[in-house]
């Protein structure tokens, strides 16, 4: 239910009205930093409402990308997804199927099994490219063709950090932190630079190669049902470079996934499998560290400010020395 001195904005409202469901049985659910959802019942139904912060002028639109994904998926990759039953892009908000299941734990690695939906899911979404290209209009978020690209963000996510804001005795291991990631960058800009002008590696992919990704897909937005695995929030959803698809897929560092190579390279034909492992190579040091920067957000006083007001149960100090943990074991 919807917490004490806590009010439902006015699409959860107008949607469990709509419904036909009591506006008192609306439970506030934890979403993104970016995003608000709620669940609400009638009887033994249930529906989520997920509502998104309005699209700023010249950024990409997350509800937009994640209603053009769930309409695809439900046409190429039936059984993956929850289903969309309703857009409503004048209160900016999307009514869905409720996925009655668990998430799965965090740092407890899936089943073999388990990864293999997932492959499977993967490898429909980009088995029918023309329905895709009709389909999907947005690029996937930070979805780069090129290394430079993709290092640009890494050092633009660094720029942005510092432990002024964190208390004194968090500062010394946050600091250290910080020195790692930058002699690392430093490092991997280098050797990424010297490969690309010696003509080892190709900066850029073209358009024509990407492919169609959820973005930010693993197990940390997967719920294990008694149909199988459901795949959910798809706002990062679009056009990718297949490279970084798989290797996010494992990179990510809430529900590991086995990464010695990417099980979502089984998705691709044969022909197309060796010119994404050997894209890989140079991009995996590159999105390490990117996850890193991910890891290490609450260093970003102002993104910290915002995990604090969607996660109102966390202590600030303890937050922040959770994050500096998992970033110094994710960095070993």
């Amino acid at each position: 239910m919807i917490g004490e001195g806590e009010n439902a904005p006015a699409f959860a409202e107008h949607w469990a009205s709509q419904l036909g469901a009591r506006v008192d049985s609306l439970e506030h659910l934890r979403g993104g930093i970016n995003n608000r959802v709620f669940r609400c019942s009638e009887g033994d139904q249930h529906w989520v409402i997920k509502g998104y912060t309005p699209a700023k002028p010249g950024q990409r639109d997350r509800m937009q990308a994640e209603v053009d994904f769930l309409r695809f998926a439900a046409q190429a990759a039936p059984g993956f997804t929850p289903t969309l039953i309703e857009a409503d892009p004048e209160r900016r908000c999307v009514v869905l199927e409720h996925l009655e299941g668990e998430a799965f734990p965090e740092g407890v690695p899936p089943s073999e099994r388990e990864v293999g939906e997932a492959v499977e899911f993967f490898r429909q979404l980009n088995a029918e490219p023309r329905l895709a290209h009709q389909s999907i209009q947005l690029d996937a978020a930070e979805g780069f063709l090129s290394l430079r690209e993709h290092l640009g963000n890494v050092r633009q996510r660094l720029e942005g950090m510092g432990c002024a804001h964190l208390e004194a005795a968090l500062r010394p291991q946050a600091e250290t932190l910080l020195q790692q990631l930058h002699t690392e960058l430093a490092h991997t800009e280098e050797r990424t630079t010297r490969l690309i002008d010696q003509g080892l590696v190709a900066d850029a992919i073209a358009p024509e190669v990407r492919c169609v990704s959820p973005s930010d897909f693993g197990f940390h937005n997967a719920i294990r049902t008694a149909a199988g695995i459901r795949f959910i929030d798809f706002e990062f959803a679009g056009w990718d470079d297949p490279a970084k698809a798989a290797l996010d897929f494992t990179l990510q560092p809430r529900v590991p996934v086995a990464n010695v190579d990417s099980p979502l390279l089984a998705a691709w034909p044969l022909e197309q499998r060796q010119a994404v492992l050997s894209r890989c190579q140079p991009l995996r040091p590159v999105l390490r560290l990117k996850w890193l920067c991910i890891l290490l957000a609450v260093l970003q006083p102002a993104r910290l400010e915002q995990m604090l007001i969607v996660m109102p149960e966390e202590e600030s100090d303890i937050l922040i020395q959770k994050r500096l943990e998992k970033a110094r074991h994710y960095l070993n």
